[in-house]
């Protein structure tokens, strides 16, 4: 079962001060249990003020600028690219998310998912790598065991990244059967299963557990393998 989510049939906005595109309309839409992926481009010293969640599993990966986090339990940090935060929003957090400079913007990519065990205490951690263990190969950043020594997230779902370079042949294999693996296209081009994949496209792949991924220029991508019991509804 693939389905294609073009750049194109994404919901683009763009205000004074972010441009934003959504990939899924949160508690709406959903690829088994993956509901959210949004694409935010925040210009300097701007940024979400303080908003509630509850019950989601939400991570955000920074790919250019640093981002600011503060919420209700104490915590506050820095997220830098090459760097996942993963947040289990629980019973109920209270968070906050500015661009760490008042000068150059940040691009980063929020990704939620259900969670598997419901209210649970709020929590969050992060996930840093260097470049080069994401090259040619899928670096494991978050999972449900900490497997591999990546960062915990409260369902059993795996999210990865890959920098592949021109002409490099992949594999990607799931970690549990039965998952599905939304694969995004942050830059470059690749093609998947025989479909071509451009910047900001993205691919849903389920009932299938080898991937074949081929690149067509240097390329940038997100995975996430998330249980499918909640079906594909777009």
């Amino acid at each position: 079962m693939i389905f294609l989510r073009r750049n194109a049939e994404r919901l683009h906005k763009q205000d004074n001060w972010k441009k934003s595109s959504y990939a899924f309309v949160p508690y709406q839409n959903h690829f088994g249990e993956l509901c959210g992926f949004a694409d935010d481009t925040v210009l300097g010293g701007r940024g979400f003020g303080m908003h509630p969640h509850q019950n989601m599993e939400i991570s955000t990966i920074v790919m250019r600028g640093s981002q600011v986090h503060k919420d209700d339990t104490g915590g506050e940090g820095i997220i830098h690219p090459n760097s996942i935060q993963t947040m289990s929003a629980g019973t109920g957090i209270m968070h906050s998310e500015f661009n760490a400079s008042q000068t150059e913007p940040f691009h980063s990519y929020q990704i939620w998912v259900y969670p598997r065990k419901w209210n649970v205490e709020p929590r969050h951690e992060t996930f840093s790598y260097q470049p080069e263990a994401k090259r040619n190969r899928f670096l494991l950043a978050l999972s449900p065991d900490r497997r591999d020594h990546s960062a915990l997230i409260n369902q059993d779902a795996f999210f990865s990244v890959s920098s592949i370079e021109k002409d490099v042949s992949l594999s990607y294999d799931t970690y549990l059967s039965g998952n599905g693996v939304y694969i995004h296209c942050v830059s470059g081009g690749v093609t998947i299963e025989g479909h071509t994949l451009s910047e900001g496209d993205a691919i849903g792949v389920a009932e299938k557990e080898s991937i074949a991924i081929q690149s067509l220029a240097n390329a940038e991508l997100i995975l996430v393998e998330v249980p499918m019991q909640r079906g594909i509804q777009l």
